[in-house]
């Protein structure tokens, strides 16, 4: 570092004399390849030639001559280090940010300020080792000269230590943004009625899982063409980090149509989709905006938040807190309007301790529309109070979470009031490195209300038993499967057992990586005779470094004792490519054929029925027991990163 500084200071000397250099030698000519750095040093009083008025750059350089240029550096270098010095002394109390980074950088932005060149790293380190070895070489005749050589090394760390000691904060902010053009076109059918068909099959908990009234946007537009503007601020500010994410959305391109006539709200303008705040200091981090799919427990919320998140420690606990609403552009409960007041909230307290981990919790959601207890006109609230342990490291080989959750629910008008009680437990064993058991039992009371949630039934009531298994056979392959058994309570009509078998296998091969599984149901919906098949194949296949190819086939069949209700093969395919590092061009296919029961069609849905929606949906009287549909769509992306 004492090398280094000095050369600095030594480069600063001859900086800061630089504006009044001029040729100072008859024998170096303006055009000459060394006129300016020779200039240089003339200005900054460390050359000063030979009495006839030459350079004399031909002639051999004595010790002696060496000698007198570095003493009239040092020289020069001590007083401008004795100047250095002040400007920090002065700068050392109250430094803002700004003053900061000038004691930090006053050596390069005096050079700067006098010079085109700038420095590098490794030109800074070629120079030391010279000086050093000059200094070295030439002690004797320097000492001769007056030149104190190892104070000026003293000085040197001293000034160090005074700059180390400054607190100076290291702010850092970078911006990016991601342009992202998409297009997209997608088939429904010939009319209305295939429309409706293909709709309900794309609903279907296996193929894009949507609800269609409530949510159109989520499907495959028929024309759309438009842009999105995703914006990042990153960086620290005294201390903090933070990242901001702003996405925004337009319609530049042309008018759109989508499923069932809904159309999105965009504009030939920026508007703000989604933003979201992050920040940490300390051991706190806090988030603040849109957060998609949240997701705090199984039995509470499964919802898009627009709120805050605080994560932090106090007293060796874990603590968690959050609270918003479920982002509808919605004003109230009334009309099409039904999640507008929704409010959530949640606090949760985590310990390490000596038998696992201690998480107690509590969870409120205000005003809620979910069909589960309350209506639009009459919505609920809930409070849950839980106690969880968990403890992966057991045994060696057994880990083993527990869960006990309350519920307090009670309607506004108080029609409805009740507590009630949910119960899980799970484990984990170990049996050998390639083999592994697992288990969950789950007992919902009958009374156990919990808002938005996404539990095996979402109205509770039930004892749910699970056992499964995965086994390693060998570094490419690997099988799993389980059986699940879920018995209803007295409050379910009908009320047959559910049986529900798994098996699957995952496999890599070179460059693809596969899946398959099978899934069968026996009494599904707790209804006897009613069961559905579920055959599932994968593969992505990393074609070189830049492209990525992918395909998925789910085939459903779902049957009752009235024969089909409803059967498809739903096809999905994707190809990534990576134009360059910062663009990247994506293209994704949807396929579906299949048919459904009429049943589903006999009654209307949307803003014209009982449902609230943006849309409406017509009944239709269907002659016949099933209504076919096919359909597709694909989806292409550019998005381009700065």
């Amino acid at each position: 570092m004492k090398k280094l500084t000095i050369t600095i200071a030594l480069l600063l000397v001859v900086a800061l004399a630089m504006p009044a250099f001029a040729q100072s030698f008859s024998d170096v000519p303006s055009d000459h390849w060394a006129y300016d750095a020779i200039n240089k040093l003339v200005a900054a009083g460390i050359v000063e030639g030979y009495p006839d008025g030459e350079y004399k750059g031909q002639q051999s350089m004595t010790r002696y001559e060496m000698a007198v240029m570095v003493s009239r550096a040092l020289d020069n270098i001590v007083a401008e280090q004795e100047a250095l010095a002040n400007q920090v002394d002065e700068m050392g109390e109250g430094l803002t940010t700004g003053q900061a980074e000038d004691v930090t950088a006053i050596v390069k932005s005096l050079m700067e300020k006098n010079s085109q060149d700038e420095l590098s790293d490794a030109q800074a380190e070629e120079v030391a080792d010279i000086v050093d070895a000059l200094t070295f070489e030439l002690s004797a005749e320097l000492k001769v000269l007056g030149a104190d050589i190892d104070a000026l090394g003293k000085d040197m760390d001293e000034l160090e230590a005074k700059v180390d000691a400054l607190d100076i904060p290291k702010d850092n902010i970078e911006f990016g943004m991601d342009i992202v053009t998409k297009a997209q076109v997608a088939y429904y059918g010939e009319n209305e009625l295939e429309e409706r068909a293909v709709l309900e099959l794309l609903s279907d908990g296996d193929a894009i899982d949507e609800n269609f009234v409530d949510d159109p946007d989520l499907f495959p537009a028929q024309e759309r063409f438009w842009q999105e503007y995703n914006f990042n601020i990153a960086g620290e500010l005294n201390g903090a980090k933070f990242n901001l994410d702003v996405d925004t959305i337009t319609n530049l391109f042309m008018d759109e149509r989508n499923v069932l006539d809904y159309t999105e709200n965009d504009e030939n303008e920026f508007l703000m989709d989604a933003a979201l705040l992050e920040v940490a200091f300390d051991n706190t981090n806090v988030k603040i905006g849109d957060m998609p799919d949240y997701y705090p427990e199984t039995y509470f919320l499964d919802e898009d938040l627009e709120g805050i998140e605080v994560n932090t420690n106090m007293y060796n606990i874990d603590f968690k807190a959050f609270a918003g609403g479920n982002g509808e552009d919605n004003l109230d409960n009334s009309g099409n309007n039904e999640m507008a007041d929704e409010k959530y909230f949640g606090l949760t307290a985590a310990s390490e301790m000596e038998f696992g981990t201690l998480t107690g919790k509590v969870y409120h959601a205000r005003s809620v529309v979910d069909e589960l207890v309350g209506s639009a006109t009459n919505p609920y609230d809930n409070t849950l109070v839980a106690l969880a342990w968990s403890n992966d490291m057991l045994t060696e080989a057994l880990g083993m979470t527990g869960e006990v959750v309350f519920s307090d629910t009670v309607t506004d008008d108080e029609s409805y009031d009740e507590t009630g009680n949910l119960f899980n437990l799970t484990a984990n064993y170990a049996v050998t490195n390639t083999f592994n058991l697992n288990g969950m039992v789950e007992i919902a009371g009958e009374d156990f209300v919990a808002a938005r949630n996404d539990l095996e039934e979402s109205n509770a009531d039930y004892d749910l038993f699970k056992v499964g298994a995965d086994y390693q056979l060998n570094p490419n392959n690997s099988i799993n499967g389980s059986v699940m058994v879920v018995q209803p309570g007295d409050s379910y009509t009908p009320n047959e057992d559910k049986t529900v078998f798994n098996i699957g296998l995952d496999n890599n091969y070179g460059k693809f990586t596969n899946s398959a599984s099978v899934e069968y149901a026996d009494n599904d919906g707790f209804e006897d005779g009613h069961e559905y098949t579920l055959i599932s194949l994968g593969t992505e296949y990393a074609w070189n470094e830049t492209i990525t190819l992918g395909a998925n086939l789910n085939n459903k069949s779902e049957e009752d004792n009235n024969g089909d209700i409803k059967s498809y093969n739903y096809l999905t395919g994707f190809v990534d490519k990576q134009l360059k590092d910062n663009i990247s061009w994506i293209t994704e296919a949807m396929y579906i054929d299949g048919e459904t029961d009429f049943d589903a069609f006999d009654t209307a849905q949307g803003n014209t029925g009982s449902t609230n929606s943006e849309i409406s949906i017509p009944a239709y009287n269907v002659d016949g027991n099933d209504v076919e549909g096919t359909g597709h769509a694909i989806t292409t992306t550019l998005s381009i990163s700065f």
